[in-house]
């Protein structure tokens, strides 16, 4: 268990409203800002950002932190919140924790010396986010699709942290699976877990038989080279961060149904990524203040 700490909780999804209970719950000091507008109430919900982080000893943002690079990403508030006006008000001595973090806005911690940490940069939260990540594109499969996914061809494009865990899960509904990589040793292991692995350059060959194609990879990897042989009862799901893996406009040109999803961890199962957060944040403070220690 931590040992007493303040923290401040501004903006973000209902992980954010999780994590707020759960730091609560251990005995920490929590404020939080930017939830004015959620049905339940917040509580503490503060007046202002000077409230919310005076004294604090870490500020924990939303994920994504920023949709523009430029603004809090703020769901259930109208407020807006530059951070630019947060970073400029936030101590030397105070971390500021959050997920999905844009160059600019390291740009603009850097201004004011903040420092800033990623949570989705840490491997543990990367691989646990990837469940409800799996679980998700699973549920959208079956409630946009008229047939089962037992028996469907699934292409899954990218055989990384979510790539491995869907694949594994779809074994359990006896799709027929097509994982998609660029890397011999990642070909090597998905054959050897007996999926019909696809090497990157001959993807192109599959995609004619394939019933629903998920991509998890953050480059456009569909496009008006390969599109075209996709057939129009496919469904494509993509659930990469931007620039996203599909050329949508000429494959919605080509009437083909193209579904984008964004933080399914905190849609899906928001308890279940609070207790992600909670755990990835707890590590790490702890190894801040183990290296303190070492350089007194």
């Amino acid at each position: 268990m931590l040992e007493h700490k303040k923290f401040a909780i501004i903006g973000g999804d209902k992980r954010s409203i999780y994590l707020s209970n759960l730091l609560a719950k251990d005995g920490h000091t929590v404020s939080n800002y930017a939830f004015d507008s959620y049905d339940i109430e917040v509580i503490p919900e503060c007046e202002n950002i000077y409230q919310a982080i005076d004294g604090v000893d870490y500020i924990i943002g939303p994920t994504p932190c920023s949709h523009n690079g430029f603004d809090m990403n703020f769901i259930y508030s109208h407020k807006v919140l530059s951070c630019d006006d947060l970073f400029r008000l936030i101590k030397p001595n105070q971390i500021f924790f959050a997920g999905h973090i844009k160059d600019q806005v390291y740009k603009t911690a850097e201004k004011y010396q903040v420092r800033c940490e990623d949570i989705l940069k840490m491997e543990e939260l990367a691989v646990l986010n990837a469940i409800p990540t799996a679980e998700g594109a699973i549920k959208i499969a079956v409630e946009n699709t008229d047939f089962t996914l037992h028996d469907a061809n699934v292409m899954v494009i990218g055989y990384g942290r979510v790539g491995k865990i869907l694949c594994k899960m779809l074994t359990g509904f006896g799709s027929h699976i097509y994982p998609v990589t660029k890397e011999r040793s990642d070909y090597a292991l998905a054959k050897s877990l007996g999926f019909s692995a696809v090497m990157y350059d001959d993807m192109n060959e599959k995609l004619s038989k394939m019933n629903i194609i998920i991509n998890t990879v953050p480059k456009i990897l569909l496009d008006r080279k390969n599109i075209k042989y996709i057939d129009k009862s496919c469904l494509i799901i993509d659930l990469a961060s931007a620039p996203n893996g599909i050329d949508f406009n000429f494959a919605k040109s080509a009437g083909l149904s193209v579904i984008f999803t964004g933080s399914l961890p905190g849609i899906i199962a928001p308890k279940s990524a609070a207790y992600y957060n909670l755990n990835t944040i707890y590590a790490r403070i702890k190894q801040t203040d183990s290296a303190a220690d070492l350089k007194k």
